[in-house]
């Protein structure tokens, strides 16, 4: 650490030492991709090996003031042709980015587009589907009608055969040129979501609601390339080499695409800002299954390989470059993701509309159209004007004071970037915020000058170069950024506090050490809570064990729990009194275990209380130390037995009667019994008819004696457990 970032910790201590704070420091490092996408950017990718880069510029061409756009094709010459909905209109954008409404047709919603050998313009329209032909003019004339609800996918072959993929009875047509259309193939399955061509002139299709992929000769045989275990395959590309590439989405609802469109998932992820054992995990994005999104890459030998999965997504359309990169434009943040032969994906922009539905390239220029709402953007081959990402809110989950920000470049020129923060005590950033702080400008430690608050945001802007940039460059790149924060104290809180039955009685356990070596700490593990936890946890049971329990006469047991919103380590002191006395005395200081059994026998007899004091000291200075306490329920210590004192009996007849009384000190008479003989016992109650006091009279009368002599044993036991016995005979002439 340089002199001027230790001043700074030393100048952030001295001016907040009087704000209580546990001195536990916390670090929240955004560098995983995962974490970088639960923030927001503008004009800035996030890469797969979790690196913040400047985007490509992304600049808006046509703004078709429709809701969707479903369907995009171009032509020979450059232009680029847009179907939306829901007024049927069809959109044309010159080669010089000069867009226009080109076309209505009768129908709502446009979904497919195709262009022949000629540049005529094809269009796929429902619902009640039908499909048309443009002119140059862009009037229409319906040119095959199917009979079909939906007509979704258009696919046109060398010789102008127009393919047409429909709902809901899943069947594919093939037209000719002049508008004869038959049955191509007839798939059983609900709906065709997807046409496309292999190298070798193979229709591909897709389908829905089984997620197939076919592979179907010219003749019309099929061929299942790959049952999806999604319920839609909604894209299909080819690179090169003859690879497929397709895209498999999990159906929201209604089958429909506008229910796809308009019903997006909502989903999140939530990630702890600091790990329980001081790990982190670099993970590849989509590695793992999704439930909303899977896209696949089939080799020529028809080997299926899982390149991308997510739970938060669903893909629209997909476009090989000539590179090998395979583009995937998404819903519901209006992404465009990259994914290169090695499967790193990078997330490379994000639009304002909700979702990506359409990407084009021609001679290296990439379009991406967008629904809700139906836009036009193309990306450019320099480095975006604007690049702001914003990082998720930080929740400290309760008051805190900021430390210091940092953050890793790939390369020096800092300079590049500027970094700000904003606090506030709402879970979301609102006009209650601090404003931006100004900008930070050393990467190496800033001191954060947001005021404490329980919430905090960071925000960087990245600085335009001047210079052409490849989609996926990593000059300049941000690796991480890191805040440290420590929360305000908080006083340690006892929950409960237990008095147990008189004679139970606590016995420790102790934890057997997995590792069979030295715990952390030393062998008398003297420093233990001097250690990070995630250093003191290593080769020790995260929990202990509960002490056994056993019965001792005279034991008096306590427990108690608590709880340190801090997390503080918490040490416990325990005192009692007799209810005679207003001074409290210790009976165990600094105990570490969260229940003690009273030796009772070394005490007087007597009513007691127990107070039991926690403290977080250990985890703070002295000064700014902080402590909870509570005093139990009152409890009785009574070592010595009842007494029982026996009156003479009465002998009338063959009935005996005999009166006793019983004292106790300290305790209250539980219960009385007699036996005859020595035979079974009887309760007896006393003469007021509860036993509730330290005095009771009782009386006990004896009917049909047997002629003879006769032993009466009596028993008495006190609300502590303690018993008296005595004894006296009768005689029954």
């Amino acid at each position: 650490m340089n002199y001027n970032r230790l001043l700074g910790f030393a100048t952030f201590f001295l001016v907040s030492g009087l704000l209580l704070e546990a001195t536990q420091p916390a670090r929240w490092t955004t560098s995983q991709q995962s974490e970088f996408l639960q923030g927001e950017f503008n004009g800035v990718s996030v890469t797969s090996d979790g690196k913040l880069i400047l985007a490509p510029a992304l600049e808006a061409v046509l703004d078709s003031e429709e809701a969707f756009i479903y369907a995009a094709v171009m032509d020979k010459g450059g232009n680029l042709y847009l179907g939306t909905g829901n007024n049927g209109k069809i959109f044309r954008v010159n080669s010089r980015g000069s867009g226009r409404e080109w076309a209505r047709l009768e129908y709502p919603g446009v979904y497919a587009l195709t262009v022949d050998s000629t540049d005529r313009i094809y269009a796929g329209a429902g619902p009640d589907g039908k499909v048309y032909r443009m002119n140059d003019r862009g009037e229409a004339q319906v040119f095959f009608d199917p009979d079909e609800k939906y007509i979704w996918t258009l696919a046109m072959d060398a010789q102008n055969n127009l393919f047409v993929g429909t709902g809901p009875t899943g069947v594919i047509y093939k037209v000719n040129p002049q508008g004869e259309g038959d049955v191509f193939y007839d798939s059983r399955e609900t709906h065709i979501t997807a046409l496309e061509w292999d190298l070798e002139g193979n229709l591909l299709a897709g389908t829905a609601p089984g997620g197939l992929l076919f592979r179907i000769s010219s003749n019309g045989s099929p061929f299942v390339i790959y049952d999806s275990p999604l319920q839609e395959i909604k894209a299909i590309t080819v690179d090169r080499y003859g690879s497929i590439y397709a895209a498999a989405l999990s159906r929201l609802g209604d089958p429909d695409h506008e229910a796809v469109l308009q019903s997006p998932a909502q989903t999140s992820r939530e990630l702890s800002p600091t790990t329980a054992a001081g790990e982190v995990t670099v993970r590849i994005s989509g590695t793992e299954e999704g439930s909303l999104l899977e896209i696949y890459k089939v080799d020529k030998e028809g080997l299926v390989d899982l390149l991308y999965a997510s739970n938060d997504e669903l893909a629209f359309d997909l476009l090989m470059r000539n590179n090998g990169n395979l583009l995937v434009g998404t819903g519901n943040k209006g992404r465009i993701i990259s994914i290169d032969s090695r499967k790193f994906v990078t997330f490379l922009t994000q639009t304002p509309e909700e979702q990506v539905t359409q990407l084009l390239e021609r001679q290296g220029t990439l379009y991406a159209a967008t629904s809700n709402l139906g836009r036009v953007f193309q990306l450019l081959s320099r480095p975006s004007s604007v690049g702001v990402y914003e990082s998720k809110v930080l929740d400290a989950t309760m008051l805190a004071s900021w430390g210091m920000i940092e953050w890793r470049m790939s390369n020096n020129t800092y300079r590049l970037v500027k970094v700000y923060t904003r606090s506030g005590n709402t879970e979301g950033p609102d006009q209650t915020w601090s404003d931006w702080s100004a900008s930070y400008s050393d990467p190496s430690g800033s001191h954060i000058q947001s005021v404490p608050a329980r919430f905090l945001q960071w925000k960087m802007e990245f600085l335009q170069e001047g210079e052409t940039t490849a989609l996926t460059s990593q000059r300049n790149a941000v690796e991480s950024v890191t805040i440290s924060y420590i929360q305000r104290n908080m006083s340690p809180q006892l929950t409960s506090l237990t008095i147990h039955a008189p004679g139970l009685a606590f016995i420790r356990t102790v934890a057997a050490n997995p590792a069979g070596g030295v715990s952390p700490g030393g062998p008398d593990q003297a420093h233990l809570r001097s250690l990070p936890r995630a250093v003191r946890d290593l080769g020790t049971p995260s929990d202990q064990p509960p002490p056994r329990q056993i019965y001792s006469a005279g034991a008096q047991s306590i427990s108690w729990t608590a709880e340190d919103l801090n997390s503080d380590d918490l040490t416990y002191s325990l005192y009692y009194r007799s209810r005679e006395e207003t001074r409290w005395r210790l009976l165990e200081a600094d105990l570490l275990v969260t229940y003690y059994t009273i030796d009772g026998v070394s005490f007087p007899d007597g009513v007691y209380f127990v107070k039991v004091v926690v403290t977080d000291r250990v985890s703070n200075p002295a000064a700014q130390a902080l402590e909870g306490e509570l005093v139990s329920k009152s409890f009785v210590i009574a070592n010595s037995s009842p007494v029982l004192e026996l009156g003479v009996p009465q002998v009338e007849g063959t009935r005996a009667t005999l009166q006793f009384s019983v004292h106790t000190r300290g305790s209250v008479i539980h219960q009385a019994e007699y036996s005859v003989d020595a035979g079974r016992w009887n309760i007896l109650f006393p003469e007021d008819g509860i036993a509730d006091s330290d005095s009771e009279q009782y009386t006990v009368g004896i009917e049909s004696l047997e002629p003879g002599e006769h032993a009466i044993t009596l028993r008495v036991v006190d609300s502590v457990g303690n018993f008296a016995t005595g004894k006296t005979t009768v005689s029954i002439p």
